[in-house]
């Protein structure tokens, strides 16, 4: 059980920003891709969920190709990411924004969420349940009822992996979800991503922090201007030249 991604290109005009790159994500595994601003990052996650098309390669999830479905219908096999800019409504509450990532999971119709049928009452309860637990996980609970405006981004970002997780994903993308966390923050965002996996779920990681990487990683992408230059598990790619001189520089070394 795993994503695939065999040989994509992404084109946008004259620009390749991806070229016959390819990986595969397995259940229960930590996978990161690293690499500098401009390498196809982004745009690796943007094609295994939907929000650009490849113009070569396939998609896959646990064997089902998905590179031609709208990126609703991944969210429905099991697919959720975080953003590089986390995106929500500056006036919505913390619990609020947590909850909206239920909805690809709930099953009570629209009329009986509206009349409150006991079938609707008993999932809303679970889900707030459920809802206060991840904000513990992630430190968030004593923040539940403040507005999104009213957040630092450090936090902000850890209620977007919230609600990424509110999602039950069977895989989960994160972009850059360190950016801005204090060292304690990082320390309780590894070890919940480290939960996450044990419980099966594959993390997809993008991260410019690489101690990080190195702490969670178990094989890391390295891609340079769309194409992927080196693969392996992270003491190894620390220790190549070629990465130390791109993404270190040749002080690192």
């Amino acid at each position: 059980m795993s994503i695939q991604v065999s040989d994509i290109t992404v084109r946008f005009g004259g620009v390749t920003a991806l070229k016959d790159a390819s990986l595969t994500l397995e259940k229960g595994h930590i996978l990161s891709i690293v690499g500098p601003n401009g390498s196809g990052k982004s745009t690796m996650f943007n094609a295994i969920t939907g929000m650009v098309r490849p113009t070569a390669g396939t998609v896959s999830v646990d064997g089902k190709r998905i590179d031609a479905l709208p990126a609703h219908r991944r969210i429905g096999l099991g697919l959720a990411r975080t953003f590089q800019t986390p995106r929500f409504d500056p006036k919505v509450t913390v619990a609020e924004a947590v909850m909206c990532g239920f909805y690809p999971v709930h099953k009570a119709s629209i009329c009986g969420s509206m009349f409150r049928t006991p079938f609707a009452s008993s999932e809303e309860a679970k889900f707030r349940q459920r809802c206060e637990e991840i904000l513990d996980d992630l430190r968030l609970s004593e923040f539940h009822q403040l507005q999104m405006s009213e957040l630092p981004m450090g936090r902000v970002r850890l209620v977007e992996v919230a609600r990424a997780v509110a999602n039950e994903p069977s895989y989960i993308l994160l972009d850059e979800p360190a950016a801005g966390l204090a060292r304690d923050e990082q320390r309780m965002l590894a070890h919940e991503v480290r939960r996450l996996a044990d419980r099966g779920v594959g993390v997809l990681l993008v991260e410019h922090n690489f101690n990080l990487i190195r702490e969670l990683a178990e094989h890391v992408v390295v891609l340079k201007e769309g194409v992927v230059l080196l693969e392996g598990k992270p003491a190894d790619i620390a220790k190549d030249p070629a990465f130390i001189d791109m993404y270190l520089g040749r002080a690192g070394q």
